[in-house]
């Protein structure tokens, strides 16, 4: 899927990515790279909101893992389980996550949704705006696997 697809399937599927304007850049095997601007997540301190940065790297990890399922022809719902913000600095423009898994989790990831079983992977993220490193992410996903329905 193009990233401009992808970006209108997010929109579609979790309306608060259309509200807060954020779009795939790319996406490669076991990374993922979203952007937002910062006019519609913006707080008053004309930075970009605590919340929406969170949400920004918690939906990369989750399209990261949509986007790797879906290319293994694999049907799972992905929910997150646990996720950590640090916050380094302001965001004052727009701003990046990137999202990446470890190989050595990815493939018995895959392994435990072939065999019918939930499994459980960890993802990396890290937010950056005006080329700084704003905010450290890790998250936890769980994948539940599912027969005949979307993923």
């Amino acid at each position: 899927m193009s990233p401009e697809a992808f970006t209108e399937f997010l929109h579609s599927n979790i309306p608060l990515t259309a509200a807060m304007q954020l779009r795939v850049v790319r996406g490669d095997g076991l990374a993922i790279e979203l952007a937002a601007p910062l006019g519609p997540n913006r707080n008053h301190q004309e930075s970009a909101f605590g919340g929406s940065l969170a949400t920004l790297a918690i939906v990369s990890g989750w399209a990261l893992l949509h986007q790797g399922l879906q290319r293994e022809g694999l049907k799972a719902r992905i929910v997150v389980q646990k996720s950590e913000c640090e916050f380094l600095e302001p965001a004052a423009a727009e701003f990046f996550a990137e999202s990446r898994v470890q190989e050595e989790q990815w493939l018995p990831f895959l392994a435990a949704l072939r065999k019918g079983k939930r499994a459980r992977i960890a993802v990396q993220g890290l937010l950056r705006c005006a080329g700084r490193d704003v905010v450290r992410h890790g998250s936890s996903f769980v994948a539940i696997p599912i027969h005949g329905e979307p993923t």
